[in-house]
């Protein structure tokens, strides 16, 4: 990976009259664009070896990716020779990170067609791109391609948002609140768009939920003698760092329960409750204290949370000797920057290994994702699994039922969710997911422990090794191992195996949520991304096959 540069890139000479100008921006978001450092090269993840590996950031940016020979023509071309260079750059910034979170496969669409929206705003605000949305919905004579700059449109807006480029516009209130009351476009092949929905793609929920339960697996084993429970004490005590534990759980309870920043600001050390504790397990729960006052109920919300997660919340309390009418998490630092802090740094340490080598040599940024980002994608996954509004408006603490009524309406229909589960979509082979597992390693070259495993009612075992340090699998082993950085797929493993067994649970799942007249099954998405990460195992294997057959 290729050191990013810290120059400023400079656009070329524009030779029309452009007709558009600075005056569009505030001064303080064309100094936001000038402070903008684009890299020389930028990395294409997932490329094969027939591509590209890197895109050259020059004038005219051309690159071959997916069977493709690409261009995005911002010096020659005509949806950009109208626009000045602050616009320019600002939408070559957007691109770059469109690719970084997207694929560069659709990189050219997104900038062109952005541009064309582009021309036709007035003013670089939120109010401004929300009522270009609205414009795009309703227009008459709307093609694909208006379909295409809706959703182009709208990534810019939320990615935008996240950096707070709209700071100097006095734009007030929450972004996806306002874009909840913004119709999507009708589309015959909606499910194209069927997670654009969740703001938070389906990966980093994975690798959130895999990294709070690698955290508590090592932290918090289950020990039997109280001889080796206070041994591991003492041994954690040297070891731990109180602020990045700090951090996890900070992630973890916005991302399990939606809590907004000010919230983790109210939380004092006995709205943490340990509601059951036996041998078989223990039951935690949070009592969240209210960001605004309610119609709906005057006490804090009872949110129950994960095992895992209450026991770092368990050890943190004991580490940092926290009482019940202590504050939760430290009140010198506003809430917003602690919360969002914690959760950039947490999605670092959660990323596989070349990830944080990438990042740390300037040549990959991760994504910014904010709490109110994890809030609203609480409420569309409630609303995705059947909630009713009442359900929905006491999680998130709404003072009225408006807004969760919305999450209810913005889900699609059945048809649309069966389909998704079924993987006729192909979409949903995210080749970020590939990401998330181990070095491919033949089973003769294994040495380590191997993985087994019984899905869809057989016996499994000649699928990889586990290189976890534990003896004992944190997960569960065989489903949870596609998609976990401790797997290492045998490149000679019975994957197709595996797959037809994920595939007869979810025909199991589905025909008992037909019966039922369940939309969705609370097993089927689980199921269904587990699948999912075994298909992306088998095309990984697939390509490596294919590359040492070419060489």
């Amino acid at each position: 990976m290729t050191k990013t540069s810290h120059s400023i890139y400079s656009t070329s000479n524009v030779t029309q009259e452009p007709q558009q100008d600075d005056s569009l921006f505030t001064f303080e978001q064309v100094d936001w664009i000038d402070s903008i450092k684009l890299p020389q090269r930028l990395l294409l993840l997932n490329a094969t070896e027939f591509d590209d590996q890197f895109l050259t950031l020059t004038s005219d940016w051309r690159y071959r990716f997916s069977g493709e020979n690409k261009a995005i023509l911002f010096a020659s071309g005509r949806n950009f020779s109208d626009l000045p260079s602050s616009s320019i750059k600002l939408i070559k910034y957007l691109t770059v990170e469109y690719i970084k979170e997207n694929s560069a496969s659709s990189a050219n669409r997104f900038a062109e067609g952005f541009a064309r929206v582009f021309k036709d705003l007035t003013a670089i605000s939120r109010e401004s791109f929300v009522a270009k949305l609205r414009e795009l919905v309703v227009k008459a004579d709307r093609n694909h391609s208006d379909n295409s700059n809706f959703y182009y449109t709208l990534y810019a807006l939320r990615k935008l948002e996240r950096d707070e480029f709209f700071k100097s516009t006095g734009d007030k209130g929450d972004l996806e609140d306002l874009l909840l009351e913004v119709p999507r476009p009708r589309n015959a092949n909606w499910g194209r768009y069927q997670n654009l929905g969740l703001v938070i793609p389906d990966e980093v929920c994975l690798m959130i939920e895999n990294g709070v339960q690698l955290w508590a697996s090592k932290l918090c084993p289950k020990l039997e003698t109280k001889k080796a429970k206070i041994k591991h004490l003492e041994k954690v005590k040297k070891v731990a760092k109180i602020d990045v534990l700090r951090d996890c759980i900070i992630t973890g309870i916005v991302y399990y329960v939606g809590t907004r920043p000010v919230q983790i600001g109210k939380m004092a050390g006995g709205d943490y409750v340990v509601d059951t504790m036996n041998k078989h397990g223990m039951r935690y729960s949070l009592l969240v204290p209210y960001a605004k006052k309610s119609k709906l109920t005057i006490d804090r919300v009872r949110i129950a949370v994960p095992e895992e997660l209450g026991k770092l919340i368990t050890l943190y309390k004991y580490l940092e000797q926290i009482g019940d009418e202590d504050p939760l998490f430290p009140t010198k630092l506003a809430s917003k920057l602690m919360v969002d802090k914690s959760i950039k740094n947490m999605l670092l340490k959660f990323s596989p290994k070349d990830i944080q080598e990438a990042e740390k040599n300037e040549s990959y940024k991760l994504p910014v994702y904010t709490a109110s980002l994890f809030r609203h994608n609480v409420g569309h996954s409630m609303a995705m699994n059947g909630s009713s509004a009442a359900e929905i408006a006491y999680i998130l603490g709404h003072s009225n039922y408006i807004v969760a009524d919305k999450y209810i309406a913005a889900t699609p229909e059945m048809a649309d969710i069966r389909e998704m589960a079924l993987g006729r979509n192909p979409v949903f082979k995210n080749m970020i997911a590939l990401a998330l597992t181990g070095n491919l390693v033949h089973s003769t070259e294994w040495k380590g422990r191997r993985v087994a495993a019984s899905i869809g009612g057989k016996l499994h075992h000649h699928i990889g090794g586990c290189n976890y340090e534990e003896n004992i699998c944190p997960f569960s082993q065989g489903r949870g191992c596609y998609g976990c950085l401790y797997f290492m797929p045998f490149t000679d493993g019975k994957h197709e195996e595996a797959l037809d067994s994920f595939f007869d649970e979810i025909d199991e799942v589905r025909h008992v949520a037909d019966d039922t007249g369940q939309v969705q099954h609370p097993l089927m998405t689980e199921l269904v991304r587990r699948k999912d990460h075994v298909v992306q195992v088998i095309a990984r294997i697939k390509m490596v096959q294919a590359k040492e057959g070419f060489e």
